[in-house]
């Protein structure tokens, strides 16, 4: 049996455009987004657990500073909580988390255009137990 999710891209709380990508950092540990391609949609034959991401989707916060951005050594230097407790309050993480009734094998992931905006819609296949 398939299941179809779909998530709408809204505005931040700067009236920007959301973005749906796998980069979500600083806000979520890349390791938790492996599976998605960069427009934050999960890649077909993935199986979702619950917890993990089914649209990857970020936003800018009123604390977001174009100044004050992480340097690549501190990318590469410092920890993940480091950086995120540094940088992560200029973004807000909106993905979609999968939960135990949104679980199963993705057979399809695309975004469809709605006018001046965007919607993912993604097909699972939760008869795969």
């Amino acid at each position: 049996m398939s299941k179809i999710v779909e998530v709408v891209r809204g505005t931040d709380e700067l009236g920007q455009m959301e973005e749906f990508t796998w980069d979500l950092f600083p806000t979520v540990d890349p390791r938790k987004t492996t599976h998605l391609t960069t427009n934050g949609l999960p890649n077909v034959g993935t199986r979702i657990f619950p917890g993990m991401i089914i649209v990857g989707k970020i936003g800018k916060t009123r604390a977001y500073d174009a100044s004050r951005q992480p340097t690549a050594l501190e990318i590469q230097g410092l920890p993940f909580d480091e950086l995120r407790s540094r940088y992560g309050i200029m973004w807000k993480d909106s993905s979609l988390y999968a939960d135990s009734r949104t679980t199963g094998i993705v057979k399809e992931a695309y975004l469809e255009d709605e006018g001046m905006n965007q919607r993912a819609v993604v097909v699972l296949d939760d008869s795969a137990g």
